[in-house]
């Protein structure tokens, strides 16, 4: 058995994946739905540019806080959350609600 270091140098054949071996996995999908879901709901909420305790600990002013943050990357970071929002609502509905034909890989 060779290495992962290795196989970068001499990889192995190239080979045609199976339909079995690219099949969309449960525990996949719902890690997938969780993770965007969570972390979508915490970007959209804007409690990661919220002036706190943190922030005072550390000596950084409301004015300098709010320089570090600027509106256009608040705006984008909760924008982007949505967008996780978005697709962990699409990624845990889509072999339930739309695509019904979907096969999923044994556990």
């Amino acid at each position: 058995m060779s290495s992962n270091i290795t196989s970068l140098f001499n990889p192995p054949p190239q080979r045609d994946l199976t339909d079995a071996e690219t099949k969309d996995c449960v525990p996949c999908q719902i890690m997938a739905t969780a993770f965007s879901l969570g972390f979508g709901a915490f970007l959209a909420s804007g409690r990661p540019f919220q002036y706190g305790e943190a922030e005072k600990k550390k000596g950084v002013t409301v004015e300098e806080f709010a320089k570090l943050n600027p509106r256009w990357w608040i705006s984008s970071a909760r924008a982007l959350g949505g967008a996780l929002i978005l697709f962990g609502v699409y990624r845990g509905s889509e072999g339930l609600l739309w695509n019904k034909d979907k096969t999923y890989k044994a556990w």
